[in-house]
């Protein structure tokens, strides 16, 4: 019987025994050997399997030797480019080491300097200054006019301005204006290809939102919390760490909290773990929690998380940066970019159309001097050989390519922030994805079964199938 099924824990014994492997692997290794390259055996079958089994040691070897290498380098790459993404992962990874969901309701409340009466005004902004404001720290943007500039200077768009300075150039100093104005027209037409594409692509880039914007989705407006004995309602943003938080149905939790009571009270947890079944969220008198990962403890609400039944109260443990989305939103600001396998390309291509460009019209500028041509008439001649190296119509047609197929991936509610990044896509050959529900329906159906000597297909309606 078979079943249709994702499964992300594969792997684990076979990784341990190539990393037990590399150790022994030296780093000096030959090349793979294939089968072609030993002739049929002419001695008995051990020594036919002999050399099948030496080849194939040898080219694990070398594929261990080569990972072995390629380990080496992404730690030395990973040493220089700074400690900015490695503190956001391991701030985040922090979050499971959390306890204040273990504590009872009196340890907790005493470490936190509150109760179930609440914060005075005084204690809520004294723990104002000491952790900061209710609120998501934005990374510093750039503003729309260096974002435009950047689309109107990358590499390619630098080759055609440089070509289209060309064509300037050589229609000011040739000396028949009036007859040929080629070398004019055609620079208009490089400076116009440039600068249409640039602004196409900036438009493009600017319809996809900040990124902060899409944790800002998630925060609340306003919190029901106890000051001073009374319940009052505030501004999100001034919720402090120790308050007594009111959470009830259709409301956004406003920061990390642990119960204290809970009322048939439900959250969804899908703006965090992308799990769209509702929790139900159930605390004990005396408070505190068996489960030692707060991600997994019953009496915890995450802030940004939506209530969708019941009521319950809780004491504020976490909020702002500090919080889980806080951390998250924070992990995904500090991501490293990469230049994009399409960007690599379309550089080493301008560096080889530039060095042929320039060579050839070097080489003839040099044969027209040699032949006794006046100057002026060889410089012409030579920005003009460059100039027509220049694929003029490269740029325009790989920026509309892919702004094409991002408005259609965006008619399937995908994305794309970034267009080279649409290429990359397409060039993925393997998506690994962490759990069953990410990429899937997260549901396990039988796929086939063998009954009675005979393969059913268990895909269709057992009435269809008769």
């Amino acid at each position: 019987m078979s079943s249709n099924s994702s499964s992300g824990s594969g792997g684990d014994d076979s990784s341990n025994n190539n990393s037990a492997s590399v150790a022994d692997v030296e780093l000096q290794v030959q090349k793979p050997v294939t089968k072609s390259e030993h002739e049929m055996p002419q001695g008995t079958t051990v020594s036919y399997y002999d050399n099948i089994i030496g080849d194939f040691k040898q080219n694990e070897n070398y594929t261990l030797g080569k990972l072995e290498r390629m380990r080496k380098e992404a730690e030395t790459t990973k040493s220089k480019k700074g400690s900015a993404m490695a503190d956001a992962v391991q701030r985040t990874e922090d979050i499971r080491k959390w306890e204040d969901h273990t504590w009872n309701n009196e340890k907790l409340c005493s470490n936190l300097n509150t109760g179930k009466d609440g914060m005075t005004s005084a204690q809520a902004s004294a723990s104002t200054k000491e952790h900061g404001k209710n609120i998501l720290t934005e990374k510093d943007a750039l503003p729309w006019y260096v974002v435009f500039i950047k689309e109107m200077t990358g590499f390619f768009s630098l080759l055609l301005w440089f070509g289209s300075a060309l064509c300037f150039l050589g229609y000011g100093i040739q000396e028949d204006k009036a007859e040929d104005q080629s070398n004019l027209y055609l620079g208009i037409v490089l400076a116009l290809v440039v600068f249409v594409t640039g602004c196409f692509s900036y438009l493009q880039t600017s319809k996809a939102a900040s990124l902060m914007d899409d944790f800002k989705g998630f925060i609340p407006k306003t919190a029901e919390v106890r000051r001073d004995g009374k319940d009052t309602t505030i501004p999100a943003e001034d919720v402090a760490v120790g308050d007594f938080i009111y959470v009830k149905a259709g409301s956004s939790v406003p920061a990390d909290i642990v119960l204290f009571t809970s009322k048939e009270m439900k959250i969804n947890n899908a703006s965090l773990t992308g799990e769209s079944d509702d929790l139900l969220r159930v605390c004990s008198k005396e408070g505190g929690s068996d489960v030692a990962n707060i991600f997994e403890a019953p009496n915890v609400a995450f802030f940004g998380t939506m209530c969708t039944e019941g009521s319950g109260t809780g004491i504020v443990i976490r909020i702002g940066d500090n919080s889980v989305i806080g951390l998250i939103a924070s992990l995904s600001q500090s991501a490293e970019k990469k230049e994009t396998p399409l960007s690599m390309e379309i550089e080493r291509f301008i560096l080889i159309i530039s060095a042929v460009a320039i060579t050839l019209g070097v080489t003839f500028f040099l044969f027209g001097v040699a032949y006794g041509y006046d100057y002026i008439t060889n410089l012409v001649f030579a920005i003009g050989i460059i100039v027509a190296n220049v694929p003029e119509g490269l740029l325009c047609t790989v920026t509309v390519s892919l702004a094409l197929t991002a408005q259609r991936m965006a008619k399937k509610n995908v994305l794309v922030k970034n267009l080279e990044s649409v290429e990359t896509l397409g060039s993925t050959s393997c998506i690994c994805s962490d759990k069953t529900g990410t990429l899937t329906q997260n549901k396990m159906t039988l796929s086939g079964m063998f009954v009675d000597r005979k393969t059913v297909d268990c895909s269709v309606n057992y009435q269809i199938f008769n």
